[in-house]
């Protein structure tokens, strides 16, 4: 039989499962924020919550008056109204204006100060989203990384049970060669040492899937290389016990859940949107402010006076005379652009009051609809609250579960160790064929794995539990 090419693949094995030098070494806490930090669902919600905070500064600039500033400039051709004399006149003309408007609400049924606290309560909505999925991505990294550790320990088993496998298969050979036991002895040995070996190579890409699991998780490229640190599972579960009753874990899991505090604010901001449609119904005051001026270039001014007389012949006792009459002629120019805007600046001001008398049943209908909204969100809060109790004493009882398995699983595990220690013993001295012995090796191995399998479910179990009090998920 030979045994090099083996020998070669459980170096092989080992070494891929033992690298750490060109690998990154992350323990959980590491992974959270990585996935955390890349997660497309995080980015998108704080989108949202980017896009809240922007409402809520909308919302408060709302109090300030507008300013508005326009201009105009036209040439105008044919017949037209003049800016001058505001008559019909045939000449072209260039015109130009300018003006300045400001505008406030005064009272519009406190509509400005209820879209505020709406935008904040909107804004701490989002906030609350971004946190919960924040928990959810931590929980479901924590179980891809539990899964590492479970297929890593699990490959350490598979290695071991071979190397038992192939140590008793050689003693076995040597008792042979011997005459101390029969040829037949070691078929059984070698076929279990390809089955053992055939596990391990498996356990191998169970690995191997495993981590690609949690890169893909992490969104890191297939081809980065990242080893988990591997904490002292044991002491964290001799140190973890929860004492809690049902409903103290309940009422601690209702105060740290940012879903249920997103329903709260879901609430208030559903009141004040019934507010906000109630205010259709009052009237509102508005103040309007403007200040305006015009320039055109057919605009004269007068700059000087020029003396002009004006004769006429008079009869006088059949004696003609010719008499002057002075008169003053103005002399006019172009109206200068600054001056022209300055003699035409003219300010005005308006106050506006809306009373709502019948708007096609709009305001009503917005008010039902307010409403119905405050009873959604108060339903969605309740099943909120359902659906938390629901899930802990789930987790409770899953929790409670595990611990007993592992706890059976240890005792089995340590039952089935000390009989195949046993059965080994005897069988080294002939006492127990190999069929005794290949069934005690059986059991032993599916205690082991039984255990394992128990062990890492319980810890999982633990930090469901942990992730609905609220409390940091690291080792």
């Amino acid at each position: 039989m030979i045994i090099y090419p083996r020998i070669i693949l459980i170096f092989i094995i080992l070494m891929l499962s033992s690298m750490s030098k060109s690998q990154e070494l992350l323990n959980l806490e590491q992974c959270i924020k990585i996935a955390q930090e890349k997660s497309i669902t995080i980015k998108q919600a704080m989108i949202s919550e980017r896009e809240s905070i922007i409402n809520e500064k909308l919302a408060k600039r709302q109090l300030l008056p507008s300013l508005e500033g326009n201009s105009n400039l036209s040439y105008n051709i044919g017949r037209r109204v003049s800016p001058l004399t505001n008559t019909y006149i045939s000449e072209s003309f260039l015109s130009q204006s300018y003006s300045l408007s400001t505008g406030m609400v005064v009272y519009n049924g406190n509509r400005l100060k209820n879209n505020i606290n709406k935008a904040k309560f909107d804004m701490k909505v989002a906030e609350e989203n971004t946190n919960q999925i924040e928990r959810d991505i931590a929980l479901l990294v924590t179980n891809y990384y539990l899964l590492i550790l479970y297929a890593d320990e699990n490959l350490n088993n598979a290695v071991s049970q071979y190397t038992s496998t192939k140590e008793q298969l050689e003693k076995t050979k040597k008792l042979v060669s011997a005459g101390s036991k029969p040829a037949s002895a070691t078929l059984n040995l070698e076929a279990q040492s390809l089955s053992d070996e055939q596990k391990m190579i498996m356990r191998q890409n169970d690995l191997e899937k495993a981590y690609l699991d949690l890169k893909n998780v992490l969104q890191l490229n297939e081809n980065t290389n990242i080893k988990v640190q591997v904490p002292d599972i044991e002491a964290m579960l001799i140190r973890k016990d929860f004492q809690y009753s049902l409903s103290e874990l309940i009422l601690k899991s209702l105060q740290h859940q940012p879903e249920l505090s997103a329903a709260e604010y879901k609430i208030k901001s559903a009141e004040i949107t019934k507010k906000l449609a109630l205010a259709g119904l009052m009237p509102s005051l508005s103040f309007f402010g403007g200040v305006s001026s015009d320039f055109v270039n057919k605009a004269k001014e007068v700059v000087d006076y020029n003396t002009v007389y004006s004769y006429t012949n008079f009869l006088i006792n059949n004696q003609e005379i010719n008499v002057g009459v002075p008169y003053e002629v103005p002399v006019l120019q172009n109206q200068k652009y600054f001056d022209q805007l300055n003699n035409n600046l003219g300010l005005g001001f308006a106050v506006q009051l809306r009373i709502p008398i019948y708007d096609n049943y709009s305001s009503k209908s917005n008010i039902q609809k307010a409403k119905l909204g405050i009873e959604a969100a108060k339903l969605q809060k309740d099943q909120a609250i359902q659906d938390i109790k629901s899930k802990v004493q789930v987790a409770l009882a899953d929790y409670k579960a595990a611990k007993m398995q592992y706890q059976a699983s240890e005792k089995a595990y340590s039952a089935q160790k000390n009989a195949f220690e046993s059965t080994k013993t005897q069988f080294d001295i002939g006492l127990v064929s190999i069929y005794d012995f290949m069934n005690a090796k059986t059991l032993f191995d599916q205690a082991e794995n039984t255990l394992l399998i128990s062990k890492y479910d319980f810890v999982f179990k633990t930090k469901i539990l942990d992730f609905y009090l609220g409390e940091n998920l690291t080792f």
